[in-house]
């Protein structure tokens, strides 16, 4: 019989049984789901409101976005084409959590003025967000959103960073610190050292939030807490430990952002090791400089990757879901592999049938064959039934492996999987010693200029954003 990974059997002999038994098994009654009585007692008004209910809670789940909604959206973004990409971002699922941090992503590099609706939302979710611990995550904060979305740690604080830096670009420096105050809680909140989250990116982050808010001092303290979760990115120090602020700051926004994909592992538990999810990175994490008109010039640095961001989603994601998103996950299979069951019992009925009848000619050829003491009739006759049989066994196995294709494709969550994109895979860090007259960001290698908005800040900073991915021939 196959493994416990993998539902169908390969020995052919063991196939046919199999599929039947499984059907069986896992059959279930409508009529029983049609006919189960409510109590005389329910007010039917109350039930049209539940019916009700129940078909806006429908609607609302069918509206969420999925991977092929943001297709072109994607694309314009990974283009370098902020406008377009806000353009053409898609129109379900409006004001969540999600959509409006991933817009607010986008219009900080179209000089977007209007970030009301991340100003509500923000406040919104200060009250949302929740501390929990589990036995994976010793001690954890999390945010259940109205649509019932999980948003990450990274998401909460960048939400929060983000809106600091609207703040810092309309010199809103009080309102900017505050969201820099709040990140920096969640950030170095008193938790276990296991379920502490902290990050390099993240911190890198927030001294860019301090330096527009002229605070180089609390810049350093992230700076070096950067420094010491990310010790190879030695540059760091250089910031760290000086106690003169830098005139300018460059912070480059790097890469499209990763999408998720469907990473099976083999010899696992049947729901868990089919859901299991991994990230794809597409960023070339290339060479950038700065310059300006008065030919002062100088390297960006590039930080760590933000893939720490994406783990800790899935880790978080499974602490909190376990037992939920199995089960669901479980009625998932558990539907995909009955349909799959029925077409192909379908279909192998019908293959049998069709096998039989040429069987079925084949032996009324070889009979009169026999009838007219012909050789070559009755081997006909023989050629025709054996043909029968194989075409039989051929249509059979080619239902079958068409219903594992679609059967994968079933259960395969990667499309579905709701998380912020937009967000960066890295970022790239710089300074400059002296006052600069619109200064330019480039690819080294390329020459491409990058992507920015004019520098705002106390401590002037440029941000800046950069796809950095190879074109395709």
């Amino acid at each position: 019989m196959g493994s416990q990974s993998d539902p169908f059997p390969e020995n052919k002999n063991e196939k046919m049984g199999f599929f039947v038994n499984f059907f069986s098994s896992h059959s279930f009654s409508i009529h029983n789901l049609l006919h189960r009585k409510f109590p005389m007692t329910l007010n039917f008004r109350k039930l049209n409101t539940v019916l009700l209910l129940i078909i806006s809670l429908c609607v609302s789940c069918s509206s969420l976005l999925k991977r092929e909604d943001y297709a072109p959206a994607k694309k314009e973004w990974s283009n370098g084409n902020t406008k377009s990409a806000l353009e053409n971002f898609p129109s379900g699922e409006r004001g969540t959590l999600i959509t409006v941090l991933e817009k607010a992503i986008i219009g900080l590099f179209i000089q977007e003025n209007d970030f009301s609706k991340l100003q509500n939302i923000a406040e919104e979710n200060k009250s949302r967000l929740r501390f929990s611990a589990s036995r994976e995550l010793r001690s954890f904060f999390y945010l259940e959103t109205p649509e019932g979305y999980y948003a990450s740690e990274a998401e909460v604080i960048f939400l929060h960073i983000l809106l600091g830096l609207y703040y810092a670009k309309k010199e809103q420096y009080e309102e900017a610190l505050v969201e820099a105050r709040y990140a920096s809680n969640l950030l170095s909140g008193e938790w276990s050292a296991e379920g502490q989250f902290d990050d390099p990116n993240l911190r890198i982050l927030l001294a860019t939030l301090w330096t527009a808010c002229g605070d180089w001092q609390e810049a350093k303290i992230d700076l070096k807490a950067a420094l010491k979760l990310s010790p190879k990115s030695a540059w760091l120090r250089q910031y760290a430990y000086s106690d003169q602020a830098p005139k300018n700051i460059f912070l480059v926004f790097g890469g499209p952002g990763p999408e998720p994909f469907m990473d099976p592992e083999t010899n696992l538990n049947f729901v868990r090791g089919l859901r299991k999810l991994n990230f794809k990175f597409m960023g070339e994490r290339s060479e950038l400089g700065w310059t300006d008109l008065d030919g002062n010039l100088d390297k960006l640095y590039l930080g760590p990757s933000t893939q720490n961001w994406y783990q800790r989603h899935l880790d978080r994601d499974n602490s909190i879901h376990e037992i939920i998103d199995d089960s669901k996950y479980f009625q998932l299979v558990t539907f995909s592999t009955t349909k799959q069951a029925s077409i192909l019992a379908a279909k192998v009925t019908g293959s049998i049938l069709v096998g039989t009848v040429i069987v079925a000619l084949g032996a009324g050829v070889t009979y009169l064959g026999a009838q007219a003491n012909s050789s070559e009739l009755g081997g006909a006759g023989i050629l025709i039934a054996i043909s029968g049989i194989k075409l039989a066994a051929q249509m059979i196995d080619s239902s079958i492996q068409t219903s594992k294709k679609e059967f994968a494709e079933d259960i395969d969550v990667s499309s579905n999987y709701r998380y912020v994109r937009f967000l960066p895979e890295y970022l790239w860090f710089g300074s400059s010693k002296t006052n600069l007259r619109f200064p330019k960001i480039r690819d080294k290698q390329s020459g491409k200029e990058v992507l920015q908005i004019p520098s705002f800040g106390k401590i002037p900073v440029t941000l800046g954003y950069y796809p950095d991915i190879k074109k395709e021939d």
